[in-house]
């Protein structure tokens, strides 16, 4: 008699099945009637208590399944995007000033003190060249001819070019002065401004400082009266460039003449084709530069960043006979794009945002300003109750990268309903900006990882999951670093979100090609280590981590770190462990797992090691598919009608890995407490499946009437379930009368 299948009980029942012909629904009951262990999951479990972890599941397979195809694609993007993201290599600049649409002041020196800067007017006669006007220009020159001041209240994106272009145009009919530039607002209380029959240009936005105190929150009507009447005295013209109106300009750009809060917007295509061409171009010439604008993906580019200054620079590159998709690629670079954002932008309120975008990007917009406010109270402590802080207000000004709003995709899918998300019209800024903000704000690191860690223990499990992917992100700026700073005690920490963010992050840091092979080495070392509670709980990260994209891009290595942690007299290894080998199924590493499972249960004795892979392969057998892969390559599965459930994936494909599956479900059967947890999977394959989908019933039958072909007491076992499962009383399983009936006659 076989050690594995055991005497036979009297009276027909196999040996060892006493506990089987139980019904599944009161086994169900006694299971969830049981309280869950009061013991945190990452301390030693009994066999008993590991078995039932490992079949809950729940809360911390949904947050791993949503973590995993957030990082997957965050990654995928990552490595196909040829730009990537280059923060260590940036290079700082300090020794030019460009104004928008090109217009270079370098070469214009200005002496220590000096609050403006003189415009030579063969310059500023270049600099009017093939400019097109928008559709409110002559508003706008109206407003200068007669009022002497205009404000421009607009979003950045060619202010400064129609600031210029308009002070060019009055000073060429109405005076005979200079044009000057204020680099400081103090000038504006010098005793030579204004000089007679002059023209200004002064951009005040948040990045800018002045001494006399002028700012956004503090121009209102009487500033801006006293201003153009000093202004009209002396027969000169200014031109005040902002954002839009905040303070104290809001209302008086409601009442006030001088303001302009729109001049219309001017298709950016159409600025590369007015200086593209010495002369008006020809319906031909027209069709091949768009030809090339698509080719080259520089017509996205003028989407994502629809700036003046970009079609100029596109149109010089065409004029020249220069490479156009190498000139689309370097303006799209994110890490240019950042550092300039940077270097106007400081204040903490719209740093808060970016980062809290960055970090949640794709969540809601009430999402991503509420992590804004909390990051802002964190840097801004002694600011006392929140600020009256208007994020959305000021998205077009502050934050041009980045829009709210909701997809046709996310309409269509849920008829109407779908809420506003927040997205950077550049997918790679997103890195871009946790990287630079990472690396080149000091100040900041302590509060960010602070703060990140409050988002991984957020409640809802997409902020987590985003949250664990940002961490990932900035951690290729310096792998050794992330790992010392944060990644090692969050995931050595006795909270179960904190250790599931360090394995997603990690996960993302082994997505950089150039830092897969550290981060292996690394979850190598760690599945290795169980002397005391933090490396237990640094083995268990390690795990969940190999059940991820890194782990599916090398299953072989994978499957044999988890055998490590795996075989060990502590039970608590076992749910993570089985749940990483289901992951690896459903990224398309079934027949690698299940290799592995059956060279881990050749002994077919009744040591741990051979009950916990069984167990394991029970478990992965008994899942259904995911409602979202975590990467490519994944198994697939049918439902015979939009109703029925998604089959698990070991059951429809099982005719793929036939062999295997027979070889392990006739070792499942054989033997406790494997037997037991089979044979309620095969009931449950056979109520919820096999009797609605006849691929499941196909696979089913195949798979017992091999196993029940085998030498020992399968077919004898398998005989007595079926024949009960055929006549229970309240609940008689017609698949298993069919599959019984046909084992009969082949016996």
């Amino acid at each position: 008699m076989s050690q594995i299948d055991g005497p036979l009980k009297q009276q027909g029942s196999p040996a060892g099945d006493d506990e089987s012909s139980r019904k599944p629904e009161a086994a169900d009951q006694a299971e969830s009637s049981e309280a869950r262990p009061e013991t945190d999951d990452d301390a030693p479990l009994s066999e008993k208590d590991a078995l039932r972890a490992l079949r809950r599941g729940g809360a911390d397979d949904a947050e791993s399944a949503q973590a995993a195809a957030i990082a997957a694609r965050v990654t995928e993007r990552l490595q196909r995007d040829s730009l990537g993201v280059r923060i260590d290599t940036l290079a700082l600049f300090n020794d030019s000033v460009s104004i928008g649409g090109g217009f270079t002041m370098a070469g214009h020196s200005r002496g220590t003190g000096d609050t403006t800067i003189k415009v030579n007017k063969k310059r500023l006669a270049r600099w009017t060249e093939s400019y097109l006007r928008p559709p409110r220009w002559d508003d706008a020159l109206d407003v200068l001819r007669n009022r002497g001041l205009l404000i421009l209240a607009l979003s950045p994106g060619g202010r400064k070019t129609t600031g210029f272009n308009l002070l060019a145009e009055v000073l060429k009919t109405h005076a005979e002065g200079e044009c000057y530039r204020i680099v400081d607002s103090s000038a504006l209380d010098g005793s030579n401004w204004p000089a007679a029959g002059s023209g200004y240009l002064l951009v005040l936005d948040d990045g800018s400082s002045g001494t006399a105190g002028l700012s956004m929150d503090t121009i209102d009507e009487q500033w801006i009266d006293d201003t153009a009447a000093i202004l009209q005295e002396s027969k000169s013209f200014m031109i005040l460039v902002t954002g839009p109106p905040r303070g104290t300009l809001v209302e008086a750009a409601a009442r006030s003449g001088h303001i302009m809060t729109s001049l219309g917007l001017v298709d950016p295509v159409h600025i590369v084709q007015s200086h593209a061409f010495d002369v008006p171009p020809t319906p031909e010439e027209i069709a091949e530069l768009h030809r090339k604008l698509a080719d080259s993906r520089a017509l996205e580019l003028l989407r994502e960043v629809p700036r003046p200054r970009n079609a100029v620079h596109l149109a010089a590159v065409i004029r020249s006979g220069g490479d156009l998709a190498a000139g689309v690629e370097s303006l799209r670079d994110p890490t240019d794009q950042v550092h300039a954002w940077f270097s106007q932008f400081r204040s903490p309120e719209v740093t808060s945002f970016a980062l809290a975008a960055a970090t949640l990007e794709e969540a809601t917009y009430l999402t991503v300003s509420d992590a804004a406010m909390t990051l802002y109270g964190m840097l801004t402590p002694d600011t006392g109750s929140p600020a009256d802080l208007r994020f959305r207000e000021r998205l077009e000004s502050d934050h041009p990268w980045i829009q709210v709003s909701v997809t046709a995709e996310e309409t269509g899918r849920t008829k109407g309903s779908a809420l506003p998300r927040v997205r950077f019209v550049n997918p790679l800024v997103q890195q871009a900006i946790l990287g630079y903000a990472w690396t080149y704000l000091d100040g900041y690191r302590p509060t960010m990882l602070a703060w990140l860690r409050r988002l991984m223990t957020h409640p809802d499990i997409d902020v987590r999951a985003r949250a664990s992917v940002a961490a990932g992100v900035i951690a290729w700026s310096d792998h050794s670093h992330a790992v010392n700073r944060y990644l090692r005690q969050w995931a050595g920490n006795e909270s179960p979100a904190l250790r599931q963010g360090a394995a997603t992050a990690l996960g993302v840091v082994g997505g950089n090609r150039d830092l897969a092979e550290a981060v292996w080495v690394l979850l190598e070392s760690w599945v290795a280590e169980k002397d005391t509670p933090f490396q237990r709980r640094l083995s268990l990260t390690a795990a969940t981590t190999l059940g991820g994209w890194l782990g599916a891009q090398q299953p072989a290595r994978a499957t044999t770190a988890l055998r490590t942690m795996l075989d060990r007299e502590d039970w608590s290894t076992l749910p993570p462990v089985g749940r990483s080998l289901l992951h690896l199924i459903e990224q398309g590493c079934a027949s690698e797992v299940l290799s592995a499972l059956l060279t881990w249960s050749e002994p077919q004795d009744s040591s741990p090691m051979v009950t916990k892979s069984l167990s394991a392969f029970v478990f992965m057998a008994s899942q259904p598919a995911p409602a979202e892969y975590p990467g490519g390559g994944a198994l697939s599965w049918t439902a015979s009608s939009p109703g029925d459930p998604p089959l698990p994936l070991l059951l429809a494909n099982a005719r793929e890995h036939l062999p295997q599956l027979v070889e392990l479900w006739a070792r499942a059967l054989a033997r406790k407490p494997a037997q037991t947890q089979a044979l309620d999977a095969l009931r449950e394959y056979l109520d919820k499946y096999a009797d609605h989908d006849r691929t499941a019933f196909s696979n089913i039958y195949d798979i017992l009437l091999a196993v029940a072909a085998r030498p020992g007491r399968h077919r004898e076992r398998l005989d007595y379930y079926l024949d009960g499962w055929a006549r229970a009383g309240k609940n008689p399983s017609g698949s298993a009368a069919r599959i019984h009936h046909a084992l009969r006659n082949s016996a």
